[in-house]
């Protein structure tokens, strides 16, 4: 005589999977299709990276450089009686000239070469790379001037922001764009230092897994100095308005999921005086400048 048979809700069997270790979830891609496509969902990444905060084991991600080979490459680390040991070497074969870890989400690591637009996001248990497609978002290859024109000269990414949008299950990546141009005049090309660059952002959503354009507000800092800290949807960068004795530094804010910029002034005896030497960090939830004396800033 046969038993009853059980079977588990879809949902269910998702709350039991998230709480295996990464190596179990690895083995179990074969078992079907749902599981394997279920896996790589924000939702379930964010929800088994949940379920592990209270691993007390530390891991450490070591940037280094191959100069056998003239290529970088990262070590993870992890503690074992109070040593370190390393998990494993990744090379990182897309990024040639040079890597830099713009921010991590849930596990998750957003990898970005600043000299070119190559991007990924890496998770480095299951050692997955999601490499981000080029962008699409239009650049102008010459302006109109009184005298001849001006034409592109260099293209560079910078101050890179990433994070994960909880209301829309997203994991998104906002970045800033310096477009430099060159006069061209009566068949001369030189570099006009007084045409000021052409600043573009770009926000790219995993979801729609594509780049597009985000005006530029017009209150916009005159430097970005530190990025990034983020916390909650939102990016915090530490930048400069305003131009030499006029200037103070203020902190400027993306909100991710309404792709909105802020401004948060720093209080005037801070940004003025020579003292104070302002960095923008988060510890928990407080940003704090440490200096000589210590400001907290809480937002």
């Amino acid at each position: 005589m046969q038993g009853p048979r059980f079977e588990l809700s879809e949902a269910l069997e998702m709350e039991i999977l998230s709480k295996l270790p990464v190596k179990s979830l690895t083995r179990f891609n074969c078992v079907c299709k749902y599981w394997c496509s279920s896996f790589q969902t924000p939702h379930f990444i964010s929800k088994h990276h949940h379920n592990h905060l209270k691993n007390n084991e530390l891991n450490l991600l070591l940037k280094r450089y191959d100069s056998d080979i003239f290529q970088p490459y990262l070590s993870q680390l992890s503690t074992e009686e109070e040593n370190f040991l390393v998990k494993q070497d990744v090379y990182l074969h897309l990024f040639k000239n040079g890597v830099s870890v713009c921010g991590a989400s849930h596990g998750l690591l957003c990898l970005h070469d600043s000299s070119t637009d190559k991007a990924a996001i890496w998770n480095p248990s299951t050692r997955e790379f999601k490499i981000l497609p080029p962008s699409s978002v239009q650049r102008p290859s010459y302006l109109p001037c009184i005298k001849g024109y001006r034409i592109l000269n260099d293209v560079s990414f910078h101050h890179i922001a990433f994070g994960f949008d909880s209301k829309t299950d997203d994991y998104k990546v906002v970045r800033f764009v310096t477009l430099t141009f060159d006069i061209c005049e009566e068949g001369e090309i030189y570099r006009d230092f007084e045409f000021p660059n052409v600043l573009q952002v770009e926000f790219y959503s995993l979801r729609s897994d594509s780049w597009n354009e985000i005006p530029f507000p017009n209150d916009k800092p005159t430097y970005i100095i530190l990025g990034n800290n983020y916390i909650d949807g939102i990016c915090y960068w530490q930048t400069i308005k305003g131009e030499y004795d006029g200037f103070r530094e203020i902190i400027f804010s993306f909100d991710m999921r309404n792709k909105k910029f802020s401004i948060l002034s720093i209080p005037e005896f801070v940004g003025y005086s020579p003292k104070y030497y302002i960095r923008l960090s988060l510890i928990k939830i407080i940003f704090c400048c440490p200096s000589l004396f210590m400001l907290m800033l809480r937002v």
